[in-house]
């Protein structure tokens, strides 16, 4: 039997809670590296204490949200569709998709590095960067460097979500881990040894992404996985439709968190220099418990869809019941963590007394919201991997979207500093409610 049938086999046929567990530790592995990734230059750029080096890093991440939304949209959109069709037989399908999906990605990440920087200051304005002139000009020049690593940041994201939602995920973690670990040694000989700051960050994030991009053309040749080749595209309708319809609530869920980053950006630089700061490095470490269970929950991802595509409906359903239950616990423990240690995590990313302890406090107000959230990603993954698109949509934009960015204009004006602080814990709880709702509906109408 080959490894893709294998694959197929186990996912079909395996004892769901130890399957889970063997999809779900890489993944856990590879969001808490990713984790790492995202807060290396936070970390690298705290060391040189300045609180506009280290907002200018937040700023540019609202635009590095985007990247990742359109490289989630052709990733999820293909590789969920590959994932349902390997499930019921049809291989050569599956390949037909993979590649359509990686010529889009193509398409989508050169357009979205040539467009910004030909309108680059205008850009900068509009993520928020207009606290201070020094402020400006670091997000300028981190932003330029930033978007020549734009085209291989998608490509990468593509085929790491498609070997993924297809089983493959040790394959799909070391080609993205290829290019972390060299953004990670990167980090510290370009900021601080060769002394280049911030431009030093983005240099390291550009080396880093071409070499997840290398690694994972690679790795999809070999046997087991779907090799990239643009010849065997086909940019049909039909083909087309099932990617972007399929990919959508993850292109959205991430877009919506871009733009919300960017009125945030808005709206907390009135408040001064050391509030965006706090907010980089507090939205970064509290991301960690959501990013494990987010990493449990793409564990399932593949066992829902390939046994939604089966037909196995009982399996689905005990599949869901054991991530919501694990989730649960562990957003429990990630929010006990997170309340006693807040201010001692904050300090690992800045010495300034002012930024460390509004860090802290910020954290401690989304602990409030965290155990929530396990079934709330969970609820948004099942309505898309059973191709309930719209719904899953719906869901996806609710915490960062719906209720969020009313929540970011009314409760400042009402509470000032403290509606900020606030705003996210609420927006949180109001969406696990709705995303509970919804997925109780849908478990209803699947057969039996």
């Amino acid at each position: 039997m080959s490894n893709a049938g294998k694959t197929r086999e186990n996912l079909l046929h395996a004892e769901i809670f130890p399957l889970l567990i063997r999809l779900a530790i890489p993944t856990m592995i590879g969001m808490m590296i990713m984790m790492i990734y995202n807060l290396t230059d936070t970390f690298w750029i705290g060391r040189l204490n300045d609180r506009s080096m280290t907002a200018a890093v937040g700023i540019v991440f609202a635009f590095v949200s985007l990247v990742q939304a359109v490289g989630f949209w052709f990733g999820y959109g293909s590789g969920n569709y590959m994932s349902r069709c390997f499930g019921a037989g049809k291989d050569e399908e599956a390949q037909v998709y993979a590649n359509t999906g990686v010529a889009l990605s193509l398409a989508g990440g050169i357009l979205l590095m040539l467009v910004p920087l030909l309108f680059l200051d205008p850009l900068t304005h509009l993520l928020g960067a207009d606290a201070s002139p020094a402020l400006f000009s670091y997000t300028r020049t981190y932003l330029r460097i930033m978007l020549f690593a734009v085209p291989f940041a998608v490509f990468s994201t593509t085929v790491y979500n498609q070997l993924r939602l297809c089983g493959n995920i040790k394959h799909a973690m070391l080609g993205m881990m290829t290019g972390i670990l060299a953004n990670i040694i990167l980090d510290p000989v370009f900021i601080l040894l060769l002394r280049m700051g911030i431009a030093g960050a983005g240099l390291a994030t550009l080396l880093g992404q071409a070499g997840s991009c290398i690694a994972l053309i690679l790795i999809s040749a070999r046997e087991g996985n779907v090799p990239v080749s643009i010849r065997r595209c086909s940019l049909t309708r039909e083909h087309i439709f099932h990617i972007l319809a399929g990919g959508s609530p993850n292109f959205t869920r991430q877009g919506i968190t871009s733009l919300a980053s960017v009125l945030l950006n808005h709206t907390a630089s009135v408040y001064g220099e050391t509030l965006l700061a706090s907010l980089t490095i507090a939205t970064r470490v509290a991301a960690i418990g959501y990013m494990l269970a987010i990493g449990f929950g793409q564990g399932f991802q593949p066992i829902c869809a390939m046994n939604y595509g089966a037909k196995q409906y009982g399996r689905v359903r005990k599949a869901l019941k054991i991530t919501v239950i694990a989730g649960t616990v562990m957003m429990l423990a990630a929010a006990a963590v997170y309340a006693v240690f807040a201010e001692p995590l904050t300090r690992l990313f800045t010495a300034n007394d002012e930024v460390a302890a509004l860090g802290a406090r910020i954290i401690r107000f989304q602990c409030i919201s965290l155990p929530f959230l396990g079934v709330y990603a969970y609820s948004s993954m099942f309505l898309q991997n059973t191709g309930k698109y719209f719904k899953a949509l719906l869901v996806s934009v609710m915490r960062q979207g719906i209720f969020y960015v009313p929540l970011l204009y009314i409760l400042p004006a009402l509470f000032g500093l403290d509606g900020i602080l606030f705003l996210q814990p609420l927006s949180d709880l109001i969406s696990a409610a709705f995303g509970i709702w919804f997925l109780l509906r849908a478990l209803r109408d699947m057969p039996a």
